[in-house]
């Protein structure tokens, strides 16, 4: 499938500089419709007490869809939300529905999606230490991305996320102490795509010594993923591409 989409840089890039959480929200759904998923939501899962409207960020969804969705509280039973506890790595709707587990019922919920053009999806947990568990969903038709679409929508919406967050308020206020020159050097060449062993290699350390570096530089910015990590520190300038 053709598609013209600007690259996932200069997403964040623009990201960047827009002055609200909505106008945000638009540009990722915007950059999401490049790749056939022309829906989507944004939100933290909801604690016992809580519904999703509760916890909803940013929704675009049909609205008979949305009206369905909520009046039946099919967040209990949805197989996306549910799947969030058996893996932090992002997953297709296809890969979700593949674990026998799932009853009847809850994977009708999947079904009924499709009658409002939500045949397929891609979901993107957000771990955070401050923020609890949270999760990114697209969907659409697109049921053929490829490693480097998923790459892209990955690292898109964790920063969409963070930026949604930072815009609306409702990231608890926190100071992060900041990185070393090592960790910033090490986090730097993991954004290139080198592994620890070629750090190590690089800055003359040891692979246990890059390792190190990095996962101190994940707990300052409170993430549990590098992917996480390399965000944040574009986000705040500690790296460049």
């Amino acid at each position: 499938m053709e598609r013209v989409y600007p690259g996932v840089l200069d997403f964040i890039d623009g990201l960047e500089r827009l002055p609200t959480a909505e106008a945000a929200w638009a540009a990722f759904m915007e950059f999401s419709r490049s790749f056939g998923l022309a829906f989507g939501g944004l939100a933290d899962m909801p604690g016992p007490t809580e519904k999703i409207e509760d916890t909803l960020l940013c929704l675009s969804w049909p609205e008979e869809w949305r009206k369905r969705y909520f009046e039946n509280n099919y967040i209990v039973s949805d197989p996306a939300q549910i799947h969030l506890s058996n893996s932090v790595d992002p997953y297709t709707w296809d890969q979700m529905l593949d674990y026998p587990a799932y009853t009847k019922a809850q994977r009708r919920i999947v079904e009924e999606a499709s009658e409002f053009g939500l045949v397929a999806g891609f979901i993107i947990p957000i771990i955070g230490l401050r923020t609890g568990p949270a999760m990114v969903t697209v969907a659409g038709t697109n049921r053929a991305l490829s490693v480097r679409e998923r790459a892209e929508l990955q690292l898109a919406a964790i920063y969409a996320h963070s930026r949604i967050r930072s815009l609306s308020g409702s990231r608890r206020q926190h100071t992060t102490a900041p990185l070393s020159p090592r960790e910033r050097e090490c986090l730097q060449w993991v954004a290139a795509g080198k592994s620890d062993w070629e750090i190590g290699e690089i800055l003359t350390i040891s692979e246990k010594t890059a390792n190190v570096h990095i996962e101190r530089a994940k707990r300052k910015y409170g993430v549990t993923t590098r992917a996480q990590a390399i965000v944040q520190a574009l986000r705040s300038g500690d790296i460049r591409f």
